[in-house]
């Protein structure tokens, strides 16, 4: 029996942890000023690059192929009735509960979609989103998607929540705030 651990049966079970140095001195001033001299290296290799600017609103930086941005709502490219049939599966999805969608019946005269119903009010309201993607991974139509758009900010927080109508429509082409050569 183990005196130093009682609770244990045999001295086999003990297991020897290896730790490193103990702080301070001279092997811990030395690991310090080795660890601070690699970093420097990193910082002095960028500093040869030298600066990189990127001319913001005429340049636009390319985003990853995953990138989640502006939602878009589709139509059926043949027929152009609208793809969402008001099922509501990425409002359930939506885990910050920023979409609401009511669904009315289609009218057989003037269909707004294939099915029987279709979304009358589909809204996102994009403060609170927080673009996981669950929206266009619930809709079983490919109705809603993520697209690239990025430049999202708006000063009015009534601006943010996007209808059916915004959402249908191609992003709006956001022009440079200042001019060439100035």
């Amino acid at each position: 029996m183990n005196e130093e651990f009682p609770y244990l049966k045999d001295a086999e079970e003990v297991v020897t942890v290896q730790r490193g140095p103990e702080p301070g001195g001279a092997k811990g001033a030395y690991r310090a000023f080795g660890e601070t001299l690699r970093g420097l290296r990193t910082t002095m290799a960028r500093l040869i690059e030298g600066p990189m600017t990127i001319q913001y609103p005429e340049e636009k930086t390319p985003v990853y192929p995953r990138f989640r941005g502006r939602h878009k709502l589709h139509r059926f490219e043949d027929t152009g009735l609208e793809k969402c049939v008001g099922c509501s599966l990425c409002a359930a999805a939506c885990p910050a509960d920023c979409i609401r969608v009511v669904a009315a019946e289609n009218d057989p005269d003037d269909r707004v979609s294939p099915g029987e119903r279709y979304a009358a009010v589909y809204e996102i309201n994009l403060a609170r989103c927080i673009f996981c993607g669950y929206c266009e991974v619930a809709c079983p139509f490919d109705a809603i998607t993520m697209g690239h758009e990025y430049e999202l900010a708006d000063y009015n927080r009534g601006d943010l929540i996007f209808t059916k109508e915004m959402l249908l429509a191609e992003p709006v082409e956001r022009t440079p705030l200042r001019r060439e050569g100035e």
